[in-house]
């Protein structure tokens, strides 16, 4: 056979396409997509009318879809099958997406939170103003014992999960300012931040508001060593400076195992509204 202008080499076609010479060749081997004339030396040559074809393939088997799944479908192909194989391929790049964009958020979040941490004034107590904020909160009554308490925060993290919700911030915990005494304290509650569309998203509407304000807070790299010390210092300074502090001091980690080595390298963050 002559090659006609009208069709594209192997070479030419596979170019378009960015993909390589063999993958055709495998295509044809697996009977999903032939070129439209073989010549008699073998040659393979495919029409323009094949381009939006070979698109739809790729972009299948971008989306993990098997080749004996695109066979199937090539071998009874008709509209009503064509219909069929991209509504269900529709759901798979709609969930795709909805985690690609959570995913953008979580990134976002934690290079804002690693930033905090690498600009933190450890030691030192500061004043900030915080937003208003939502938060799914679970309560703990358990002992002051630290497996309790890490089973208790895996809880917390499936009952989010449950709820459909995979927020991008750390899981964090209240201490109640009336439990801090001068040999200890204890967690009432484990807490995340969602953002109001979450919420909206996953259908829930008792979430816990707290109202931003005027707080003070120190920073520590010590982990949770320094805890108790840290309330002490908040609670001494507020008295110091004539401010009423508030109801719970939030604990909330800022670097993790992801950026520092080691738990007891934690930066961890204590804060409690002030008046």
């Amino acid at each position: 056979m002559k090659k006609n202008k009208e069709y594209f080499t192997t070479g030419e076609f596979a170019r378009i396409f960015g993909v390589k010479k063999q993958t055709l060749f495998h295509y044809d081997q697996c009977g999903i997509f032939r070129p439209d004339v073989t010549g008699e030396n073998g040659y393979r040559y495919y029409s323009f009318a094949q381009l939006e074809t070979f698109a739809v393939i790729s972009m299948l088997r971008e989306l993990d879809v098997s080749i004996a799944e695109i066979k199937e479908h090539m071998d009874r192909r008709s509209p009503e099958s064509l219909i069929s194989l991209l509504q269900s391929k529709r759901q798979q790049v709609d969930s795709k997406i909805a985690y690609l964009q959570w995913s953008k958020k979580y990134i976002e979040t934690k290079i804002r939170t690693t930033q905090e941490g690498l600009s933190a004034p450890i030691g030192e107590i500061i004043f900030e103003n915080a937003p208003d904020e939502f938060m799914v909160t679970t309560d703990y009554k358990g002992a002051d014992d630290e497996k309790q308490i890490m089973e208790a925060v895996g809880d917390h993290f499936a009952f989010c999960h449950n709820l459909g919700l995979y927020s991008a911030y750390p899981i964090g915990a209240m201490i109640p300012a009336s439990s801090v005494t001068k040999t200890g304290y204890k967690y009432d509650k484990f807490y995340t931040v969602v953002h109001p569309d979450e919420l909206r998203q996953a259908g829930i509407t008792d979430a816990a508001f707290d109202r931003g304000g005027n707080y003070i807070a120190i920073y520590d790299n010590q982990g949770y060593t320094n805890i108790h010390a840290n309330c002490l210092k908040l609670l001494e300074y507020a008295r110091a400076h004539g401010l009423t502090a508030g109801d719970h001091f939030y604990e909330d980690v800022i670097l993790d195992d992801l950026a520092t080595d080691g738990y007891y390298n934690y930066l961890v963050k204590l804060s409690v509204r002030v008046e």
